[in-house]
C-alpha cells in the first residue's frame, strides 16, 4: 500500500510536470514563427529592391514620361494664338518649315518637316483653320501605298486662300536649338504674332539619331 501510494504521487507529479511543459512548448513554436516571418519580411523588401536594381537600364526609365519636339510645338502655337483675336474669322493659314538663320532659307530637315507636322496639329486642335498646300488633287496609287501628299511644286495647286502662313528660325546653340516663329499675313507681310521656344539637344537627338548625316553639332564655348 505505502509503495503504491508513492508510486502514485510520482505519476501526478510526472503529469503535472509534461502539462506545464506544453505552454512552453507553444512560446518557443511562436518564437520561431515570429523570426520567420521577419526573415519573410526581409526578403520580401529584397526582392522588391531587386526589381528596381535590375540589370537592365532603361527599366525605370520606361516608366518616366517622355518629352519630345511636340511639347515645344505646342509651345509655340500656344504663343503665337495669344493674339488670335487679330486674325480674320474663317482666314486660311499655311505652316511651312522653319529654316536655319544661317542657311539659304531653302533647306530644311527631319526636325524642321516635323515641327511643321506638328504646329500643323496644333493649331487645328486650336480651332484655327489650317489649309494643307501640300495636298494634291488627286490620290497617286503605287505598289508601296497610296498618297495624296507631295512636294512636286508641279503637282500642287498654284492658287489657293491662304491669307497667314506660320515660319521662322532655328538657331543652334552648344546646348540644343533656339526656335523663333511668327504669323505673317501674306499681302503685307505684317508681323501679326511671334513666339520663341528652346529645345534641349537630347530632344533634337532623339529625332535624328536614326540618320547619322542629319545629326547636329552642336559648337563648344
Amino acid at each position: 500500500m505505502k509503495y503504491t501510494l508513492i508510486l502514485s504521487l510520482l505519476m501526478l507529479l510526472t503529469g503535472c510536470v509534461v502539462q506545464k511543459a506544453k505552454p512552453q512548448e507553444g512560446v518557443a513554436l511562436h518564437g520561431v514563427n515570429k523570426r520567420q516571418v521577419q526573415i519573410n519580411q526581409r526578403q520580401d523588401k529584397a526582392n522588391q529592391r531587386s526589381v528596381f536594381q535590375s540589370t537592365e537600364p532603361n527599366l525605370v526609365m520606361r516608366t518616366q514620361p517622355v518629352i519630345t519636339v511636340n511639347e515645344y510645338s505646342r509651345n509655340l502655337v500656344h504663343e503665337l494664338m495669344a493674339l488670335n483675336h487679330a486674325l480674320d474669322d474663317g482666314a486660311y493659314v499655311g505652316v511651312t518649315d522653319l529654316t536655319f538663320v544661317d542657311s539659304d532659307l531653302l533647306h530644311g530637315n527631319v526636325l524642321s518637316n516635323h515641327l511643321s507636322e506638328a504646329i500643323i496639329y496644333d493649331l487645328h486642335k486650336f480651332g484655327v483653320p489650317v489649309l494643307d498646300f501640300k495636298v494634291t488633287d488627286y490620290v497617286r496609287v503605287t505598289d508601296s501605298g497610296d498618297f495624296a501628299l507631295s512636294r512636286d511644286f508641279t503637282e500642287l495647286s498654284a492658287q489657293l486662300p491662304i491669307k497667314y502662313v506660320v515660319t521662322g528660325t532655328m538657331t543652334q546653340h552648344k546646348m540644343g536649338l533656339l526656335i523663333n516663329a511668327r504669323l505673317v499675313q501674306i499681302n503685307n507681310k505684317k508681323v501679326i504674332s511671334v513666339a520663341r521656344t528652346f529645345i534641349p539637344s537630347t530632344v533634337v537627338q532623339a529625332l535624328l539619331q536614326y540618320e547619322n548625316e542629319q545629326q547636329l553639332k552642336f559648337k563648344q564655348g
